[in-house]
């Protein structure tokens, strides 16, 4: 994963004549945004310095609500290294091949410039409509885009990046079945960063901090991570435990003040040993270990929602394995276009 450098000496960069007051997502075509006017325009790519589609600032990777955590320094937003910059044209390229449709890049566009298709792919409108591109722009034009963004990531965004259906998620997720395990850690992070936390993730070789990430949710709610793409998932629920031990007794987070996750690719089969550790864990120790999938994350992201994991609302085990009726309440979406047991999204496969 490499660290995106962004420059500044741009050939060129994009004034907005007037500022809109809203941007409607929606699939198979750009945001449109709408003026104090009532008139709507679709608006495209504005080149932005520093672009949010293609990289965190440091405070969304550094999870300050544990000091001196060593965490990785990467602020690339995609986890895949699907994203490039194209100077030439002074706008991101995407490569298809690598994309895996997570939306996060689309989510961060403060013009709703990136959008998906019907198939699920990543596209980017070049419209030049409603903008000056201004040539070898001086400090006052960078100063005014850079103000312009800022005012545009404040606007109202609203609308479904994505609709989920039984043929998206089997194209999605064919890729990350067989994904090369380095982007693992990077695709949970990054998920949870574009869900509104702040995430660390811990640095690629760190054999003293195990624990493969930490967050602190937009409410304040607090956890470790550990990330789980394999079918060892217990493994994963027991490496918790650990982490819960490690965070108390190096930086002094009382358990009851740890809202720790299992993301995992699928949920595990029923039979599997995890839901009934995870139970155990909750009757012995009163910890509540929640579990999401990497499917459920983005279905979050597609819907505009953010994390909230307040109240243990993403605790499953033995008892409940039903993640689809937590997304549907968090979502507004009473009937999510995914089957039943469908790839270990939303209940387990079997």
């Amino acid at each position: 994963m490499r660290i995106f450098k962004e420059s500044v000496d741009r050939k060129r960069l994009s004034i907005i004549n007037d500022m809109p007051i809203s941007i409607d997502i929606r699939q198979s075509s750009p945001g449109r945004v709408r003026f104090k006017n009532g008139s709507t325009s679709q608006i495209g790519c504005l080149g932005c310095i520093n672009p949010r589609c293609m990289s965190f600032s440091e405070q969304e990777i550094e999870c300050d609500y544990v000091s001196s955590f060593p965490c990785d320094k990467s602020i690339g937003v995609c986890p895949v290294d699907a994203l490039s910059w194209d100077i030439v044209i002074d706008a991101p390229t995407i490569d298809i091949c690598k994309c895996i449709s997570c939306g996060i890049c689309v989510s961060r566009c403060p013009i709703g410039a990136m959008y998906f298709s019907e198939q699920g792919e990543v596209h980017i409108n070049s419209n030049t409509g409603y903008t000056e591109k201004n040539k070898i722009p001086d400090s006052s034009v960078k100063d005014i885009h850079l103000s312009q963004i800022k005012q545009l990531i404040k606007i109202p965004h609203t609308g479904i990046l994505l609709n989920a259906s039984d043929t998206l998620f089997e194209r999605v997720y064919k890729k990350p079945l067989g994904i090369d395990s380095k982007y693992h850690n990077f695709i949970g992070r990054n998920l949870l960063i574009a869900l509104g936390c702040k995430c660390s993730m811990r640095r690629i070789g760190d054999v003293y901090t195990r624990m493969d990430a930490i967050y602190l949710s937009s409410t304040g709610t607090f956890g470790a991570i550990e990330i789980e793409f394999g079918r060892d998932t217990l493994e994963a629920v027991r490496g918790i435990l650990d982490d819960i031990a490690v965070l108390h007794t190096r930086y002094g987070i009382h358990r009851n003040n740890n809202k720790a996750m299992v993301i995992c690719l699928q949920l595990p089969n029923e039979r599997q040993g995890y839901w009934q550790v995870v139970k155990d864990i909750k009757s012995v120790e009163k910890i509540k270990i929640g579990t999401v999938t990497v499917g459920g994350l983005m279905f979050l992201l597609w819907n505009g929602c953010t994390l909230k994991p307040e109240n243990d609302l993403y605790y499953l085990d033995y008892d409940n394995m039903d993640l689809r009726n937590i997304l549907s309440k968090e979502t507004g979406v009473a009937e999510i276009g995914l089957s039943k047991r469908k790839l270990g999204i939303m209940e387990p496969m079997k």
